[in-house]
Order: structure tokens, then C-alpha cells, then sequence
């Protein structure tokens, strides 16, 4: 963390606080309390990606964007105000962007396995799908118990025994993962296990009874 004068240290009370209630989906309170450490010091980076991180959460990914950019201005050298930048980016679908970011922080941190997720993940959608599989296979590497990285490496597979392993290993970190869910679902229909991808389209629609794709993938299921 940037130092702090020690006349304004208090401000990291209120900092932790913010921490704390964003842990636990608190969003509002989160803010609040990164609200007051910013007032004591409106221009410090951590207290800036604080409350960016809230409005991340919140699904708010401009508002998110727009306060790692003032971190990152604040301290060039935040290596996680520029990785938080371009993992907004990629939310907003801006992957072009997110990649120039993914790309010219590299030197900062050549050993982040998040870097080389979120880098992986920026070309898979701008259809770079081998130097997609390199960098996902960094990210495997550096840092593997990350949900998404199994979802994006299943993506490349074509072999679906093969995705269904990658899958399968990212549920069992993430058991919540809807995207991983339905990925399952799809892939052991292709495969003709109907009555398992089933069971895998109920789980999504019990934690997102409106989500359209599930609702499909159930039709489908029940022929």
C-alpha cells in the first residue's frame, strides 16, 4: 500500500471497513466507508481501487473503470489498477482495449496467473484463439484454481470429453459458476448424457431461475 501520513492513518480504519463490508456483498456500506477514507486522502490509488472494486461487484464496470484509471494516474506503477482497468474493460466488451492493457503490463508482473488470464480471455474474443491457448496455459501454470480459466480452456477444446474434464475441474472450485454450469449442460447433451445435462440446467435455474440460456438448454433436454 502507498504510504500514508501518519496525521492521516485513522483513514485506514474506515479503509479496512470498506474492505470488510465488500467481503460480505455489503456494497452500500463498502462505499461509504471508501467514501470517508477518501476524503481524508482524495487521491490515494488503494482507497481508489477499493471503491472501484465495490462497483465492480455491483456490476457497474464503467464506474469501476473510471476509478482503477485515476489510481493507475495517481501511481503509474499499480500494477492492479491496470490489471482492475482491463478486467472492466473486458466486461464492457472492450477486449481490443483490455489486451493493449493486458500486454503493456506484462513487464510489471510477468508471473500474475491472472494477467495471463484475463489476457488469454481478451484474445479468445477477438478470435486469437492460439495465442489465446498460450496464455490460458500460463495462467494454468501460475495459478490454476481460477474457475474461469477452466471455462475459457474448455471453450478451446474440442474434444468434449476433454472440455468436460477442464469443466468439471473449474466446478469443483466454483459449484456456482454459471457459465461453467451451462457449458456442462451443453456439452453432456452433445454427448447424448440427457439426463445429467438435466440435472446441470435445474442447478442454473435454481440460482438463476430467468436466465434464458438455461431455460433453452431444460427445453432441449426434455426433447
Amino acid at each position: 500500500m502507498k504510504d500514508i501520513p501518519k496525521s492521516k492513518r485513522y483513514a485506514l480504519g474506515w479503509y479496512h471497513e470498506g474492505i470488510t463490508h465488500l467481503s460480505i456483498n455489503e456494497y452500500e456500506e463498502a462505499i461509504t466507508f471508501f467514501d470517508k477514507a477518501l476524503t481524508v486522502i482524495p487521491d490515494h490509488p488503494d482507497f481508489l481501487i477499493g471503491k472501484g472494486d465495490v462497483h465492480y461487484a455491483m456490476g457497474q464496470y464503467d464506474e469501476a473503470y473510471r476509478l482503477y484509471q485515476q489510481a493507475a494516474g495517481v501511481d503509474p506503477e499499480n500494477f492492479r489498477a491496470w490489471l482492475q482497468s482491463g478486467i472492466a474493460l473486458l466486461k464492457m466488451g472492450r477486449h481490443e482495449e483490455a489486451l493493449d492493457i493486458f500486454v503493456r503490463i506484462r513487464p510489471m508482473n510477468e508471473y500474475d496467473g491472472e494477467r495471463w488470464l484475463a489476457q488469454g480471455i481478451a484474445e479468445y474474443h477477438l478470435g486469437r484463439k492460439e495465442e489465446a491457448s498460450a496464455s490460458l496455459r500460463n495462467a494454468m501454470r501460475l495459478k490454476p484454481n481460477q474457475p474461469s480459466l477452466w471455462y475459457y480452456l474448455s471453450l478451446l477444446e474440442p474434444d468434449h470429453e476433454q472440455a468436460l474434464r477442464h469443466l468439471l475441474r473449474g466446478y469443483r472450485i466454483d459449484p456456482t459458476n454459471l457459465d461453467i454450469i451451462l457449458e456442462i449442460a451443453r456439452r453432456l447433451l452433445e454427448t447424448g448424457h440427457r439426463e445429467d445435462a438435466m440435472a446441470f440446467c435445474e442447478k442454473a435455474i435454481s440460482l438463476d431461475p430467468d436466465n434464458i440460456k438455461a431455460a433453452a438448454l431444460l427445453s432441449r433436454c426434455r426433447g
